[in-house]
C-alpha cells in the first residue's frame, strides 16, 4: 500500500513539473522605430483569449508556451507576430504606419469616402474589436472607444438594455438616442412599450411597476456579423439623415461574403449560479394584518407572537434562483 501511495505522489509531482515546464512567463519591451517605449500596446496569444498590455515604459508580461505565437499591436503601428522560443525575454520593435490617411469610412446611404476627404466629425471602430469585447449588447462595447459617446447600462444582468448618448443630452423631454443605420436602412433601437399590453390595464399587474427590462433592439444584432461601426456626431448626421439623426447617427455595416473566403466560427459561454440565499426568520409571526383605504392589498406588521408548532412554511425564494 505504501508503494502505491509513493508511486501516485511521484506521478503527481512529475505531471506538475511537466505542466510548469510547458507554461512560462514571457517578458519584454515594446518600442518604436526610434527606440522610444510604446505604452498601451496589446499583446495577444494567438488563437486564445489571453492578452496583456504594455505599461508606461513599454514593458509587458504574458503567460505562453514555446511554439505559440504572440501578436503585438499598437495604435498607428503595423501588427507583428513572433513565435515564442526558448528564451523568456522577447523585445519587439513596431513600425509606425500612416494608415488613417487613406482609410475608407462609410457615410450616408452606404457610400464610402476617404477619411481625409471628410469635413465632418466621425469615428470608425472595427467589428472584430467589438466582437472581442464579448458583450451581449454590442452597444456596451462602444464605451471608452469613441470620444463623446456615453453608454449607460440599466443593470449588470444579461440582456439589460443600454442607452447611448452622443455629445451630451440635447433634450429634456424627448429622446436623446442617436439614429442607427444598418446597411443603409434605419434600425429601431427602442425598448418595448408596455403600455400596449393588456397587463397595463391595472396598476397591480402593470409591467411598468415591476422594473421589467425588455432590453433595446440593437442587442438583437450579433457582434460577429459587424464589419465596421461609424459614429456621426453633431449636425453633420442630421444633414445626411434628416431630423431623426439630430442626436447623431451610428452607421453599422455588416460583413459580406467573399470569393474563396470560407467561413469563421466562434463561441463563448458562461455559467452563473447563486452562491448564497437570504436567511428568513421563521420564529416570530406577524403581529397584525393592517388595512389601508389607500393600498390595494393588506400588509403585515412584524414582529408578533411566535409561530405555533407545526406551522407549514413555503420556500418562495429557492424556486426562483
Amino acid at each position: 500500500m505504501k508503494k502505491v501511495v509513493s508511486l501516485l505522489v511521484t506521478g503527481l509531482f512529475l505531471v506538475a513539473a511537466q505542466a510548469s515546464a510547458q507554461q512560462k512567463t514571457v517578458t519584454g519591451k515594446v518600442t518604436s522605430e526610434q527606440g522610444t517605449p510604446l505604452p498601451d500596446a496589446t499583446i495577444i496569444l494567438k488563437g486564445t483569449a489571453t492578452r496583456a498590455t504594455s505599461d508606461a515604459e513599454g514593458n509587458y508580461s504574458i503567460q505562453a508556451q514555446a511554439g505559440q505565437v504572440l501578436v503585438f499591436r499598437a495604435i498607428g503601428a503595423t501588427p507583428e507576430e513572433h513565435v515564442v522560443g526558448g528564451s523568456n525575454v522577447l523585445n519587439v520593435q513596431l513600425h509606425r504606419v500612416a494608415r488613417s490617411l487613406d482609410a475608407v469610412v462609410v457615410t450616408a446611404l452606404s457610400q464610402t469616402v476617404a477619411q481625409r476627404a471628410l469635413g465632418t466629425a466621425q469615428q470608425t471602430i472595427r467589428g472584430e474589436d467589438v466582437a472581442q469585447a464579448q458583450r451581449e449588447n454590442f452597444v456596451n462595447a462602444l464605451q471608452g472607444r469613441i470620444a463623446g459617446v456615453d453608454v449607460t447600462s440599466t443593470s449588470g444582468v444579461p440582456g439589460a438594455s443600454s442607452s447611448i448618448v452622443i455629445r451630451g443630452i440635447s433634450s429634456i423631454s424627448s429622446s436623446n438616442q442617436p439614429l442607427m443605420i444598418l446597411d443603409g436602412l434605419p434600425m429601431d433601437n427602442r425598448t418595448l412599450n408596455t403600455g400596449v399590453l393588456a397587463s397595463d390595464a391595472s396598476s397591480t399587474t402593470a409591467f411598468s411597476n415591476r422594473s421589467v427590462d425588455f432590453t433595446n433592439r440593437a442587442a438583437d444584432l450579433n457582434p460577429e456579423d459587424i464589419e465596421s461601426i461609424t459614429v456621426l456626431k453633431g449636425p453633420e448626421a442630421a444633414a445626411l439623415y434628416g431630423i431623426d439623426a439630430a442626436n447623431g447617427a451610428i452607421v453599422i455595416t455588416t460583413k459580406r461574403g467573399r470569393a474563396g473566403g470560407g467561413f469563421q466560427y466562434s463561441n463563448s459561454f458562461r455559467f452563473e449560479s447563486t452562491r448564497a440565499k437570504p436567511e428568513l426568520q421563521r420564529i416570530w409571526g406577524p403581529s397584525a394584518v393592517l388595512t389601508s383605504p389607500f393600498a390595494a392589498t393588506n400588509f403585515f406588521s412584524y414582529f408578533g407572537p411566535p409561530y405555533p408548532a407545526g406551522t407549514k412554511f413555503y420556500d418562495n425564494i429557492d424556486g426562483f434562483l
